[in-house]
């Protein structure tokens, strides 16, 4: 079974504090990915893994309609 390195996850919900799970979204390094890139890949993943979310996180920005609030986190299990 894999293990997750590190996730990012995107949340964003219409009333404060409470996350819509339909626009919740995660991305993942795994361990196993991790350990089998140098340190300059490593970076890149990261930076890559982090462009998806805050990409994401930012087309929810754009339909206040929906939502009031965005918020993406980095977790590291």
């Amino acid at each position: 079974m894999e293990s997750a390195r590190v996730i990012l996850e995107v949340v964003a919900g219409l009333v404060p504090g409470m996350p819509q799970p339909e626009m919740t979204r995660r991305w993942v390094l795994t361990s196993e990915d991790w350990e089998g890139l140098s340190d300059e890949a490593r970076g890149i993943a990261l930076a890559e893994l982090n462009g998806k979310a805050q990409g994401y996180a930012g087309w929810l920005m754009l339909q206040p309609d929906r939502l009031n609030w965005v918020r993406l986190d980095w977790l590291w299990p």
